[in-house]
């Protein structure tokens, strides 16, 4: 488990603010939708993180408000793919793309609420026999 993203608190030996989560958003003409997921992943109580967005060959406007979220914040990337129709394979992109601790998935047409990776990250760190969580979205 690595250590050097991690950051423990003394009192309580928890590790806690520092994991960087990586979230994975595969995408498919989600144009009237995406920014509102977009802005709910940027505009998280827990902001090391990173948004990867793939975009499964979309034929609408998708692709361009996912560029122009990456020109606004570095930590947006975007990858394009020629449409497979299979989201198992651009979420799988997306993680191997990925650089965080921690991986979180969220769908082009779903928001997260404002803390959902504060209370994420917190929960792993204090359950470290846990691997996965899961919600917090609405």
């Amino acid at each position: 488990e690595p250590t050097s993203l991690r950051q423990h608190d003394k009192q309580t030996g928890i590790a806690c603010g520092l994991n960087k989560v990586s979230v994975i958003m595969p995408a498919y003409n989600a144009e009237p939708f995406i920014q509102e997921a977009i802005d709910s992943v940027l505009s998280q109580t827990h902001s090391n993180l990173e948004l990867i967005i793939v975009d499964d060959g979309s034929t609408d406007r998708t692709l361009a408000i996912a560029t122009n979220s990456a020109k606004a914040d570095n930590r947006v990337k975007v990858i394009s793919i020629g449409h497979s129709g299979n989201n198992a394979a651009a979420r799988n992109l997306g993680v191997k793309n990925s650089s965080g601790e921690f991986i979180s998935f969220l769908d082009a047409d779903d928001v997260f609420e404002p803390d959902a990776l504060e209370k994420a990250t917190q929960y792993l760190n204090q359950h470290t026999h846990i691997e996965a969580v899961y919600g917090l979205l609405r």
